[in-house]
């Protein structure tokens, strides 16, 4: 990490493709994924790990805490090139809420803050599918008052799962209806360019983005096999479980959630991520990158519910937060804040002109390094003379070279490439 004395458009580096290790949670997830990728047309681990991920965080729903009180309500973004296999997680979700009776629960598309509202006053466990989450990102960080209420209502929800929410009155109530423990679930498939151009500073310090997981698949998937499988045996039945339970809460109003409590071992790793998180958001911060400081100052929070989700996948019935969930929930938290620093430098951008030479730095990247003047202006889709403010920009902030090559070519080389 770069201090802020040589703070440059290049300090956070790509981490890369998310590991085979890293879609893997023994139990129920993996056998919802497996499941997916044998019926889907064009299996796609990383979509169908997401899938499998957001099914389980929303009928753990309210039936689960960790020791803190935290919940497993997350926000999960899937992102993949357009006919790579983003409907099939959203299936398989579906067909599994059916074959348990909460069908009801897991809607695919919410306009509005106040259908929001009362769609978990319906369901207090709540799954909310869609596709297409740039548009959905886009719309609730616009300025008129329908998406100014749904992004409002989607943080609140957020923040009221430890406690309740109080509805808005509506005509002849005199008295507020009250949601306990409101728990919802997101999970927004997208493809990639659009989600990240949706992408803004204050999005990811204060709003929804800097409280989602990305989970990104930006490979080509070839055609499966497509099984006609029936759905998991012990997914049915696990699922079966946890609708129960929540059934129960809602019909007495007598709230009584399983505490996964952790190991001593499990005890000393929480310990060492709480510190060491925050340590680095302090660095963060002090050298005044408060974006990425913000997303740092969250990672603890993810990384907990991620290990409370391995431990009930593990063993829903008596689940036990140990050293391989924490280990296991660091490292995905790390990965997908690294990757959305990484994304953001090209993305987040103060006007056209800011947003022009971020994209210039990424396809250079994507390049490895340098390009040709005559090719970075066929890709950036410009003008000579935009380009040529963009290049003297980026040279009088030292991030380029150029070099002419027989009079005739120009290669621009990035300083700092990796």
């Amino acid at each position: 990490m770069a201090s802020s004395k040589d703070n440059n458009a290049l300090d956070f580096q790509d981490p890369g493709t998310m590991s085979n290790e890293l879609l893997a949670v023994p139990g129920f997830i993996n056998e919802l994924k497996d499941h997916t990728l044998a019926v889907a047309p064009r299996p796609n681990e990383p979509l169908a790990f997401a899938g499998a991920l957001a099914m389980l965080a929303h009928l753990a729903g309210r039936s689960y805490v960790d020791s803190r009180g935290a919940h497993t309500n997350l926000y999960l973004a899937a992102l993949a090139p357009t006919g790579m296999g983003k409907d099939e997680p959203r299936v398989t979700n579906k067909r599994l809420a059916a074959a348990v009776g909460i069908l009801d629960s897991v809607p695919d598309a919410i306009a509005s803050g106040e259908g929001l509202e009362d769609a978990v006053a319906a369901s207090p466990s709540l799954l909310l599918q869609t596709d297409e989450a740039d548009s959905l990102l886009t719309a609730m960080r616009g300025g008129d008052s329908r998406a100014s209420k749904l992004n409002e209502m989607v943080l609140r929800f957020f923040s009221e799962a430890k406690s309740g929410h109080a509805m808005r009155l509506k005509a002849g109530q005199c008295k507020a209806q009250t949601i306990p423990l409101p728990h919802l679930t997101l999970f927004a498939t997208g493809i990639p360019k659009f989600v990240y151009a949706s992408l803004t500073s204050k999005a990811l310090e204060n709003g929804l983005l800097g409280r989602c997981l990305f989970i990104e698949s930006d490979e080509f998937r070839p055609l499966g096999e497509m099984r006609n499988e029936p759905l998991p045996e012990r997914c049915v039945t696990t699922a079966k479980a946890m609708a129960a339970r929540e059934k129960a809460f809602t019909e007495s109003g007598i709230l009584q959630p399983i505490v996964v409590t952790e190991s001593p071992e499990a005890k000393l790793k929480i310990a060492e991520l709480r510190t060491g998180s925050d340590a680095i958001a302090r660095r963060l911060f002090e050298s005044d990158l408060r974006t990425a400081a913000a997303l740092y100052c969250r990672l603890y929070e993810k990384a907990m519910k991620l290990a409370l989700l391995y431990a009930i996948s593990e063993n829903p019935e008596q689940p036990e937060l140990g050293v391989p969930a924490l280990q296991w929930a660091t490292r995905f938290a790390m990965h997908v804040t690294k990757k959305m620093l990484y994304e953001s430098q090209f993305n987040v951008a103060e006007g056209a002109f800011d947003r022009l030479k971020q994209r210039t730095i990424g396809l250079m990247i994507k390049h490895g390094g340098s390009m040709e003047r005559s090719t970075l202006l066929k890709n950036l889709h410009v003008d000579a003379g935009t380009l040529q403010r963009i290049l003297l920009t980026l040279h009088m902030c030292d991030l380029i070279d150029e070099d002419h090559i027989s009079g005739k070519k120009v290669i621009i080389t990035l300083k700092h490439a990796a």
